[in-house]
């Protein structure tokens, strides 16, 4: 199938309010795009469900860390792997399977949960699986998109994505808070594991997608390697992902102090905690509603760096500020996230040839794996000089890192013209392959 989505021919050009939506008219796009908001749906109880049930069975803050870290180490390292299998199989089915192994699992938290036998180390287990069947759905979801709609419609698809994910953290986390009272932490559970298994019924509706890298003649391990050394020899993809690693590690760690601000900064307690978490959230669906409609845009990469400054400049605000001032500001941060975040994974995702895609993007995609790898420092360093002081250095430190790399490397204040000439680059080395495929064929047949 490659890059030539299978309805590309049925989009229509859209105007004004209708085109922040257009790659819903993709018939296969909206299966996608259903299925992401019942998977993320899931996603994002689970965190308040569990953390809740971490924290009544432990009353310890550092198990809250074990789970956190629990989650996130198998997705910093099993990521390239599951990458590799994304571009071997088709997408469609690795994505069955692995959200089927979630549900699975969610299914088994359920059950403990239910029958009163949940323990610690339970949920410690199946949290480390779990991460690991994100490893793998991850990777395929974001590598799906180009194949489900056209080019021109990339970033929209990209943007819609995005809005899924940050339109579930506002509505779910609530959702999932307001069920514990009436049917308990098991009932809850077995609503998120109901989510999953819808996700996994719009899923099988997505057509198949052909693998594109070799299967017989390069070895997995091979595969494995060509990803990271694609990754090397191209410096505007390398570029990119490492700077979508820069906020990770110096913005993102205020998601993990923010229950610090909540309790004992501001003295607002759990429903003030709920407020935070719900402005950060609406601040970033509404920057992925704004990116929705740049796809045609020639300015992506002052868009990243206005975003990336932004980001750190309302972070320092956000900081230093009483916590009514503090939540819009929390909401123009998670808009300039969303934006940077947005944009940059878009870029990479357009210019990366198909076969390489899902290992690129898996990559990619190991950067939430360095988020609380990154929150760990930060919590020791607030007990030292305070939580304020770290989140505002964070900022600091965001904007003169990125401003430093846009310094250093051009092409990223010229990222417009470069996508074009990486883009020319990859048209004529496919024209030239087909040329040859083509002179082999002849040759053969005489």
């Amino acid at each position: 199938m490659g890059d030539s989505p299978p309805s590309a021919s049925h989009s229509v050009p859209v105007v004004g309010w209708r085109a922040t939506f257009a790659s819903l008219s993709v018939p296969e796009f909206a299966l996608y795009f259903y299925g992401m908001v019942a998977f993320f749906f899931g996603m994002n109880m689970m965190v308040v469900l569990r953390g809740y049930l971490v924290y009544d069975l432990t009353n310890s803050e550092v198990a809250l860390a074990l789970i956190m870290l629990s989650v996130a180490l198998p997705m910093l390292v099993m990521a390239p792997i599951g990458g590799v299998i994304a571009d071997r199989i088709d997408r469609r089915s690795l994505m069955i399977w692995a959200q089927s192994a979630v549900c699975v699992l969610n299914l088994i938290n359920t059950i403990l949960i239910s029958t009163g036998q949940i323990e610690f180390w339970h949920l410690l287990i199946l949290s480390a699986l779990s991460g690991t069947t994100f490893s793998f759905v991850m990777p395929a979801r974001q590598a799906i998109i180009p194949n489900l709609v056209p080019r021109e419609l990339l970033m929209n698809g990209m943007s819609l994505s995005s809005s899924a994910m940050n339109g579930t953290r506002i509505i779910a986390p609530a959702v999932g808070g307001l069920l514990i009272a009436p049917i308990g932490i098991g009932g809850g559970f077995a609503v998120l594991t109901a989510m999953y298994a819808i996700s996994v019924f719009f899923t099988i509706g997505l057509p198949k997608v052909p693998p594109v890298a070799p299967e017989g003649d390069v070895s997995f391990f091979g595969d494995f390697i060509d990803g990271f050394r694609y990754i090397r020899n191209d410096r505007l993809v390398m570029g990119l992902l490492l700077l979508g690693i820069v906020p990770m590690i110096f913005a993102m760690p205020y998601q993990t102090l923010m229950p610090v601000f909540a309790i004992k900064v501001w003295h607002v307690g759990s429903r003030g905690l709920g407020v935070l978490q719900a402005m950060s959230g609406v601040g970033g669906l509404a920057g992925t509603l704004l990116t929705a409609n740049l796809d045609r845009s020639q300015s992506k990469g002052r868009y990243m760096l206005f975003a990336a400054m932004a980001t750190g400049v309302f972070l320092v605000a956000f900081a230093l500020s009483p916590f009514g001032v503090a939540l819009p500001l929390l909401a123009i941060v998670g808009l300039s996230m969303m934006v940077f975040s947005t944009v940059n994974s878009t870029v990479i995702t357009s210019i990366v040839p198909d076969g390489m895609r899902g290992r690129v993007m898996s990559v990619a995609m190991m950067t939430f794996g360095l988020m609380p790898l990154g929150g760990v420092p930060a919590s020791l360093a607030a007990e030292a000089i305070g939580t304020p002081a770290v989140v505002a250095i964070g900022g600091v430190l965001l904007m003169v890192t990125v401003a430093a790399a846009y310094a250093a490397f051009p092409q990223f204040r010229r990222l417009d013209s470069a996508i074009q000439i990486q883009r020319a680059d990859r048209d004529r080395e496919r024209a030239w392959e087909g040329e040859a495929a083509i002179a082999r064929a002849s040759a053969g047949g005489r």
